[in-house]
């Protein structure tokens, strides 16, 4: 993982924006997508993100290799995984994230 002495800011969910380095479950997420979901009481920010150290977090064992999938319909052969480097970064203005600072 990135070395603990990086320069890091504390975002809301709400603040994150696209190409931002989310640190969490010792997985570096660089955010690719974002969207929104407004709630009656909130919203509901979630970023499709791509795992930066996929080595790394194999090895640790720091999530199951299964949540990283996404998989789509591929005519004649049904359900196939599309990529396994995936991680949603989900919340609301008051779930808060490591971001990475750029260097």
């Amino acid at each position: 993982m990135t070395s603990p002495t990086t320069n890091v800011t504390i975002k809301d969910t709400s603040k994150l924006a696209q190409g931002d380095i989310v640190r969490t479950h010792g997985m570096r997420v660089r955010l690719d997508l974002g969207a929104t979901q407004e709630r009656s009481d909130c919203t509901v920010y979630a970023w499709t993100g791509t795992v930066l150290n996929l080595d790394e977090v194999r090895e640790e064992g720091h999530v199951p290799m299964s949540f990283l999938r996404t998989e789509r319909w591929q005519s004649g052969q049904g359900w196939v995984t599309d990529r396994e480097d995936v991680w949603v970064v989900q919340g609301n203005e008051y779930a808060e994230w490591i971001v990475e600072n750029p260097s």
